[in-house]
């Protein structure tokens, strides 16, 4: 397909996710072709070990799909750079591989852009959707009233909207020239959907519309691709990295004091509200270390977001969390669970972790690999070689205050 045929860039930058890469491109191909629109599918592979890299050669013969393998396994963010500036449409959108577009949405965007040069990207929410309980609609990420436009170079303005909607920018359609002047593979320090917002109202106006454009997989129907909540989990540093940039766009250094505060107020408004949904995440995650600390960050600004009692609990599997993590670290066998720990407390360990616990057996070996013991009762293992490791519950609860 030449460049003056393509009008839509899909970019899609896929590891390890086979079924859903072939769910996507199926839909892609079928609805785009319907609709008579001229399009691309660019398929990154970032080194996939699943089938993927098979299934992207058997793709050849199709005209619209743009394949590459990328030489090592680069990351996500380097790995969605490659995808969008390897775009040759006149447009370009980025999506997950486990999420679909709405096609008349997109093609109502294409249109926006078509008639009005002077527009460079286009933003919309997503739409949740819950595949666990067969592609149930969940709702869109947030909400805005109505469509808005920020003219090219307007950071306060569109920073206070950010701020007032509780907009996260990750979502967009873009103007290829745009692109190529916005984004690459470094954002350090600072979340990337952010820097590339930023560089592109720089450049054009942006719109951000209240329908969404595309469908997001928030709760997957197979745990493991489970993927669509970890950067709300672990990113939420970076989301303060990008409003922080935003802001120094358009904040004079000659600003008054008492504004600079006005300021620093709404970033950390903003940022209590991200942090309490990541805790939310974490705990349901059984993430129980980073719960802890997350939640004493939390607390250095506003009341704590947990109860005493719940604190306490995720105080407690914080350090039993840790102790478990280096347990299974130790070696390659399953890890010995001391008796006193009961099922209740093992059950409330992420699922992978828990699949490398064991209780004590019948009889000791006196050989064999070393063994790692994870020991409540000071008594527990009756016997221990001297290879073995000892990963002693109350020594990592007291560094989390719960022994």
């Amino acid at each position: 397909m030449c460049d003056q045929e393509t009008l839509l860039s899909i970019c899609v930058p896929t590891y390890n996710r086979l079924d859903m890469l072939r769910r996507n491109i199926d839909f892609h191909l079928h609805e785009f072709r319907k609709r008579s629109l001229s399009f691309e599918i660019v398929v990154v592979d970032d080194g996939s070990t699943d089938g993927t890299a098979e299934y992207i050669v058997s793709l050849s013969g199709v005209s619209e799909i743009s394949p590459f393998q990328r030489t090592k396994n680069s990351g996500f963010l380097s790995n969605y750079a490659f995808a969008m500036r390897r775009a040759r449409g006149r447009y370009a959108v980025f999506l997950g591989d486990d999420d679909l577009l709405i096609p008349d949405r997109v093609l109502h965007c294409l249109s926006v852009l078509d008639h009005d040069r002077n527009i460079g990207m286009i933003q919309a929410p997503w739409l949740l959707i819950d595949e666990a309980r067969g592609g149930v609609e969940m709702g869109p990420f947030y909400h805005i009233p109505s469509e808005t436009r920020f003219t090219r170079g307007d950071f306060a303005s569109m920073t206070q909207f950010i701020f007032d909607f509780h907009v996260f920018p990750e979502f967009m359609i873009v103007r290829s020239d745009v692109v190529r002047s916005s984004v690459s593979g470094s954002c350090p320090f600072i979340f990337w959907a952010f820097l590339f917002t930023a560089r592109s109202l720089a450049r054009a106006d942006i719109v951000y519309m209240p329908q969404p454009f595309a469908r997001v997989t928030a709760i997957s129907a197979d745990s493991r691709f489970q993927q669509g909540n970890r950067e709300t989990m672990f990113k939420w540093d970076d989301y303060r990295g990008g409003v922080e940039y935003l802001v120094s766009l358009f904040q004079n250094p000659d600003v008054p004091l008492e504004r600079r505060t006005s300021t620093t107020d709404k970033i950390n408004r903003f940022m209590m509200i991200r942090q309490k949904v990541a805790l939310k995440l974490l705990i349901d995650a059984g993430y129980w270390a980073e719960c802890c600390i997350l939640y004493r960050r939390i607390s250095a600004y506003e009341a704590p977001p947990l109860s005493f009692e719940q604190f306490k609990q995720v105080s407690q599997m914080a350090g039993i969390d840790v102790a478990t993590r280096e347990a299974i670290a130790f070696g390659f066998g399953p890890v010995i669970v001391d008796p006193a720990i009961s099922d209740d407390i093992v059950a409330l360990l992420k699922t992978e972790h828990r699949a490398r616990l064991v209780r004590p057996p019948a009889g000791e070996d006196a050989g064999g690999e070393p063994r790692a013991y994870l020991r409540l009762n000071p008594a527990f293992p009756e016997k221990l070689r001297d290879h073995d490791a000892v990963f002693d519950l109350q020594d990592y609860l007291a560094q989390f205050g719960a022994a």
